[in-house]
């Protein structure tokens, strides 16, 4: 559970010694590849110009839980992969859901909000014994179903979702998942997380 939100963010994957080819990519677009190795901050230099364009060899694989009202947000960044459990072809054979704490946190709201999670469920089950394909039951369930979706993104985009989405504009829950990517990038490859 990360800030309130129960959701989880794991890293699967990331690019072999991300940083040495992040540096060997801005070295050749300077010729200087005879320096490789000897400054430290060399790629954070390079971004703080605006020179992020080696950023992007170096890509990152996470798993995400979180509710579909995320993931609706999460795939309108573009520059990525995506992976995501169906519930057109898996049935949700159980109620799992996402509840904000502002819901959870006032009682009466979180009534009525448990409610409506358990007719939701209770009509989906209904639908399904009836006949009806998952593909169509769904369409009672609400926003707040939980899902799981595998992200891989490069360097460059990861920048800009933690940019964007950390913020305190952002969705709560989004900026929950987008401070959990940060925490994991930062120890990952400092190099080109350490400014953010």
């Amino acid at each position: 559970m990360t800030d309130k939100y129960d959701i989880e963010v794991k890293l699967l994957a990331v690019t072999p010694d991300a940083e040495k080819l992040i540096e060997t990519a801005g070295r050749l677009c300077w010729d200087t590849q005879d320096k490789t190795g000897t400054v430290p901050d060399r790629i954070q230099k390079w971004l703080e110009v605006g020179h992020e364009s080696m950023i992007e060899h170096a890509c990152a694989t996470f798993y995400i839980r979180a509710s579909r009202v995320l993931t609706h947000e999460l795939v309108r960044h573009r520059l990525a992969s995506y992976s995501q459990r169906s519930q057109r072809y898996v049935k949700e054979t159980e109620p799992r859901y996402i509840e904000p704490p502002p819901i959870k946190d006032n009682e009466s709201a979180h009534k009525q909000f448990e409610e409506v999670m358990t007719i939701c469920w209770q009509v989906y089950g209904d639908l399904l014994a009836r006949g009806i394909k998952a593909e169509i039951a769904r369409y009672v369930l609400p926003n707040a179903c939980e899902t799981q979706i595998i992200c891989t993104w490069n360097f460059r985009e990861i920048r800009h979702i933690i940019k964007l989405r950390a913020s305190k504009r952002a969705l709560p829950e989004f900026r929950a998942v987008a401070e959990e990517m940060r925490k994991i990038v930062k120890e990952m490859a400092p190099q080109i997380f350490a400014d953010l």
